[in-house]
């Protein structure tokens, strides 16, 4: 049977799958977790759907004590790897339909999961049965679906598979990212940044408090700070200046100022398409220095950070052809007794030793008299855009989506591919479609359910045929 036959004639069902999986809540659940089930009761029941799902299309399965689960369909030493994930995140205000009770509307399906991850893993699990029915998979080869329940969180799911399973597999594709594919992702880096200011000695202006942001990974849209001047007069100046600053709002009460800054939030991986209103806030603060007599705890900040956005000032000018600069987000800050602390999210080039981030770092917080606390670190992602791999997986998009412009993507976020070797993100988002796999009214477009599913077929037939 060709693929498109088979597609056309199992789309019924495998929307009724995606309706009843999805309508599962499988939001990781502190208060339901125990033997079996270490995310809850929800995602312990998604994950056991999908196994006997896989059972029923004649696939071995195994339950990774509640943790994940892994369907094989052949028997070969050679093992193509699928991984997606049964959990997801919570649903959220703002919906036009019930999240959990799946809509098809004008040839699409809402409901949370639909779209990440479980329609993904239906349209994968469909292309394995046909792969199946047609004995495309050779002898020496098989494919298995692995099926984390924490992906939402912690990746905790695939940590305890890692340590349990007899094998990884040898490529896999991650229905969860976009097509054509990801082959690049950044380091991530979090880190605390602190150091003791100047304080208030010999200064007429005191900053009282000071702070920003609520995390590392979000441009700060808002910052604040509290002045106290020696008199209203000073006071009184001081807040007509500031309020002639753009975005700043300066009110104040007495011989005190409350000074919020505006800027534009947005995500790290891209900080230049924001305003850092932290950073914006500690420039303005320097500016009106000149004029008034302000502590300056904006001091070291601005000659390290200022408005920058790729590390420059701070020794960490790096880049590579494949995934761009580095990129440096200041996330939040606060002033306590007199030390200033600044989380940052640093997102550093592919294929850039780490070590050299960290020394370069290092060696500027000895030269600043900062500390450095290293909060998290994932390494990056890279896999070459020439492999026979990737070439296999853009082969296959093409061939499907009629679609030779798009070419593999280098991102600053991070993908699932991260858990497992020689992992891609592949799909399931078309380079047209708008993202809304955390947001209300999340939907998977049916015609895509099509195109994805034939472009799974193609590549899982390209890879399992493809020299090691």
């Amino acid at each position: 049977m060709k693929a498109e036959d088979f597609v056309k004639k199992n789309r019924e069902q495998m929307i009724m799958d995606i309706k009843e999986f999805s309508a599962i809540p499988s939001i990781l659940d502190e208060e339901t977790k125990g033997e079996g089930r270490p995310f809850g009761q929800k995602a312990a029941q998604a994950l056991t759907w999908i196994l006997n799902k896989g059972r029923s299309m004649g696939m071995e399965v195994k339950n990774f004590d509640g943790y994940a689960g892994e369907m094989t369909a052949g028997g070969g030493d050679r093992l193509i790897g699928i991984l997606g994930h049964a959990d997801v995140v919570a649903a959220g205000e703002g919906w036009h339909t019930a999240p959990f009770e799946i809509k098809e509307i004008d040839g699409k399906l809402y409901g949370r999961g639909t779209l990440d991850d479980k329609g993904p893993i239906i349209s994968c699990l469909y292309a394995v049965k046909y792969l199946m029915e047609e004995n495309l998979i050779p002898a020496e080869t098989a494919i298995r679906m692995i099926i984390g329940c924490d992906e939402e969180e912690n990746w905790r799911c695939i940590e305890h598979y890692a340590k349990k399973a007899d094998r990884m597999p040898d490529c896999s594709i991650v229905p969860d990212g976009n097509f054509p594919l990801i082959h690049c992702e950044k380091g991530l880096l979090d880190v605390d940044f602190s150091y003791e200011t100047d304080g208030d000695i010999g200064c007429q202006i005191a900053v009282e408090s000071l702070y920003g942001g609520a995390a590392k990974n979000v441009v700060p849209g808002k910052a604040h700070c509290t002045l106290r001047c020696p008199d209203t007069e000073t006071a009184a100046n001081l807040t007509a200046v500031l309020n002639a600053f753009e975005h700043i709002c300066a009110q104040q009460e007495h011989c005190s100022i409350f000074v919020t800054v505006s800027g534009k939030s947005t995500h790290a991986m891209s900080p230049e398409k924001g305003l850092n209103a932290i950073s914006l806030m500690m420039k303005t603060l320097e500016e009106v220095s000149a004029e008034f007599d302000i502590a300056p705890v904006y001091k070291t900040y601005n000659q390290y950070i200022g408005m920058t956005y790729y590390g420059e000032k701070f020794g960490l000018n790096f880049a590579d052809e494949a995934s761009g600069k580095l990129t440096f987000n200041v996330g939040t800050i606060a002033l306590e007794c007199g030390k200033l602390t600044f989380g940052v999210s640093v997102r550093y080039p592919a294929t850039v030793d780490k070590v050299k981030v960290f020394s370069a770092a290092e060696e500027t917080c000895r030269r600043a008299g900062m500390k450095m606390d290293m909060t998290s670190h994932m390494n990056g992602l890279y896999v070459d855009a020439g492999s026979d791999f990737i070439g296999v997986l853009m082969n296959a998009y093409q061939k499907i989506s009629r679609d030779y412009e798009s070419l593999p993507i280098a991102i600053g976020g991070a993908t699932y591919a991260r858990t497992i070797p020689n992992a891609v993100a592949f799909g399931p988002l078309f380079p047209y479609e708008e993202e809304l796999a955390h947001e209300a009214d999340e939907f998977l477009d049916l015609e895509s359910l099509d195109k994805m599913t034939l472009i799974y077929i193609e590549a899982l037939k390209g890879l399992l045929t493809m020299k090691k």
